[in-house]
């Protein structure tokens, strides 16, 4: 893999992961600037060891233990701070962190399934009314609608994804047992 290619799938990589990666520390860290300092650093150390990096792998799961290393190396820094959570305490935070994220991208990835399955129109609607800043009212003059119309769509349709990602999820529960 050339340079120039590295680079980009590097950056494309951290792009996606780096709030996952910010959230991680900081549920590792009681400091929002200690965090920010992580990050930084470990960003640096991920470019330093990409080519160590297994394309196709899991980038978060590789980017989360990276920084879980960069993260004992600041308590080492920082020993003295009586703030810092216990070296076990750390561990059990990092391990329900990491199960957390993968019910979040089981979560994601049936939700993602189930708009599928709408229609169009179905997904069009639920994009105006959850696209930032964006009110029900306005959605519904824009639609020809009444707002009372929209919001009864739009209370359909979660229920409908709410349904269907349990199901898709119970589904995929009993495959694996």
């Amino acid at each position: 893999m050339d340079q120039d290619t590295q680079t980009r799938e590097f950056v494309q990589l951290l792009t996606q992961n780096e709030r996952r990666l910010y959230a991680y520390i900081l549920s590792l860290v009681p400091r929002w600037a200690d965090a920010d300092d992580i990050l930084q650093e470990t960003n640096l150390r991920l470019w330093d060891e990409f080519d160590k990096y297994l394309p196709g792998t899991d980038f978060a799961s590789w980017a989360m233990r990276m920084a879980f290393f960069q993260v004992m190396t600041f308590r080492k820094r920082h020993g003295r701070d009586r703030r810092l959570f216990s070296e076990q305490c750390m561990e059990d935070v990092a391990a329900i962190v990491a199960d957390t994220n993968d019910e979040a991208d089981a979560l994601h990835l049936a939700l993602a399934d189930c708009m599928k399955k709408l229609s169009a129109s179905s997904r069009d609607l639920l994009r105006a009314c959850y696209s930032e800043g964006a009110k029900i009212k306005d959605v519904a003059v824009r639609l020809g609608r009444s707002v009372s119309a929209t919001y009864q769509s739009i209370s359909r349709l979660r229920i409908t994804l709410h349904k269907c990602v349990n199901d898709t999820l119970q589904d995929k529960k009993e495959i694996l047992e």
